[in-house]
This record gives structure tokens, sequence and C-alpha cells, in this order.
């Protein structure tokens, strides 16, 4: 992922001085100093993919601002009722939405998308956040035959939307394994969707969530990490309240990193969550086995 300085318009300048009003922001109110910096930072990479894609064909919504090329111009009706469709099952999951419209950027192809601001490397990835915006592929790159109903249950925009929303609120202060884990249990909320396939059962070995909070993006194993992450969440929605959920984001949005964050919600000590989870996970959640052909 590309680093958010060099996305900045006047680079570290303008860092530096977002950093000294980050700082004397938190000497007013006690919460981490990067959760001041870090949602400046963020506006002035939205600003800068704004600028640079001011040219491109766009299409506003109630709460959507979408860009796109004149090869999908067919598409965008489509993509704004999707995104439309995501706002309130996702903003009301998370109890907050956003003050501004979000941008939303529709690339063409995978080659496109491959060059976007951002880009991390996922060569499957049908959209990504990052850095304020929301981008995906356009749904004629994956879909034989794109229908509304199709591409809201199967498309990216619950999934990314949730990561929006969650980096909003929290200011950037999550682990990647927690947003990855609350994106699929929203997605699986209001599509029913799983990502579920034989190399990502959870009745084998698995990773310790030292593993998950440490380098999520480079485990070997993508479809465990994520599947982990989405048990991790769903037990503690499921097994411990919804409330319980929402007690976890706003310990996150006070500035307490996410294991303390279980901890306090939940009454348990991070290891006792671990031990808990995987658990439940293997009684309680849908394994390759059970659902293939």
């Amino acid at each position: 992922m590309r680093n958010l300085v060099e996305m900045i318009p006047g680079g570290v300048p303008v860092v530096v001085g977002l950093m000294l009003a980050s700082l004397l922001l938190s000497s007013m109110v006690p919460i981490r100093p990067q959760m001041w910096l870090y949602p400046l930072v963020r506006q002035a990479v939205v600003m800068k993919i704004d600028y640079q894609t001011k040219n491109m064909l766009a299409q506003e919504t109630p709460h959507f601002i979408i860009r796109y090329t004149p090869s999908d111009a067919d598409m965008v009706a489509m993509v704004a009722e999707a995104a439309e469709a995501a706002y309130e099952p996702v903003t009301s999951a998370l109890h907050y939405a956003p003050g501004k419209k979000t941008l939303i950027l529709m690339h063409p192809d995978r080659q496109a998308m491959k060059q976007a601001y951002g880009w991390s490397g996922d060569a499957s990835a049908m959209g990504f956040y990052w850095g304020g915006v929301i981008q995906i592929l356009s749904p004629k790159a994956w879909m034989k035959n794109p229908s509304l109903n199709e591409f809201i249950a199967t498309g990216p925009l619950a999934h990314e939307y949730t990561h929006l929303v969650l980096d909003h609120m929290a200011r950037g202060n999550y682990s990647r394994w927690f947003t990855e884990g609350l994106a699929q249990y929203v997605e699986y909320q209001v599509n029913g969707y799983e990502w579920v396939t034989a190399d990502n059962r959870l009745t084998g070995k698995l990773y310790t969530m030292d593993e998950l909070d440490g380098d999520f993006d480079n485990l070997d194993n993508q479809a465990l990490a994520y599947r982990q992450s989405l048990a991790a969440v769903r037990y503690i929605a499921e097994v411990h309240g919804e409330a319980k959920l929402t007690q976890v984001l706003t310990y996150l949005t006070k500035g307490e990193r996410v294991n303390k964050a279980i901890e306090k919600s939940l009454g348990m000590d991070y290891g006792s969550y671990e031990t808990m989870v995987n658990l439940w996970a293997q009684g309680n959640m849908k394994q390759y086995s059970k659902i293939a052909k």
C-alpha cells in the first residue's frame, strides 16, 4: 500500500503542519494523538484523489459521488442504487454516519484498478477501501449479466463501505483483522454472504490472535485469516450480543486498542476470548465440507 504521506498535496511540510495541529488538539482532549492526525491526513488524501479524478464522469446520490469512465455509463445507475442500498444497513449497524458524501471510483477493468491510488495487490478483488475513498471494479468486468440484485448481494459495496464508516468513527484506531471481520459481518447480516473455501476450514490449524494482530496482510493463508476474523466478530455479536459489539466500537473511538476494547466489553482476557472464539466457530460456522456440492 502506498504511503499516505506521498498522496498528500504539499507532502512533508503539510504533514508537519497537521502534526502540530494534532498535538495542539490532543493537549485539549485526553485521546491518542495519532487519532487527531489521522482524519486530517485522510482528508488530504481524499482531496488529492478528488482533484486527480475531477475530469472523470460523475453521478451524485444523497450519500455518494461516483466517478466513472464513458465505458461504464450503462453501469453507473446500478452502482448508485447499490451504494444507497448499502448506506442504511451499514450506518445502522455501526451507529455512525460520515458527515460528507463518499467518493466511489469505478474502474473499467482489473488493469485499471491495479494502477489505482492505494492499490495493495489482491488480484481477485472486486473493490477496496483506502484513504477515505472506495474503489470498485466495473460490474461488467466480473459479472456475465450484470443485475442490480446480484450486484447488491455479491458486490463489494456493503463490505467496503463498512471499512470506510469504521475508519471514520474510530479514526484509524483498529487492527486489520477487526476491520475485515466487521466488514464481513455486516455483509453477512445484509446479504447472507460468507467466504467459505476448502482453504479456510475452522477445524484445522488456526492462526493465533497474535498472528492476526501482527502482520495480517502477509499471512500465507488469507482465506483462513479472513474467515477467522469473521468468526471473531460474529462470536462477540452472537454470543455476547450486538450491544457488546457496539461497546467494542465505542471503546475504539475513545482510543482503546482492539484487544483492550474486547477485554473491557466482554469481561474476559484476550487469551480466553481467543479460545472461546475458536471453540464456538467450530460448532457454529459453516465449514467447506458441509456445503460442498
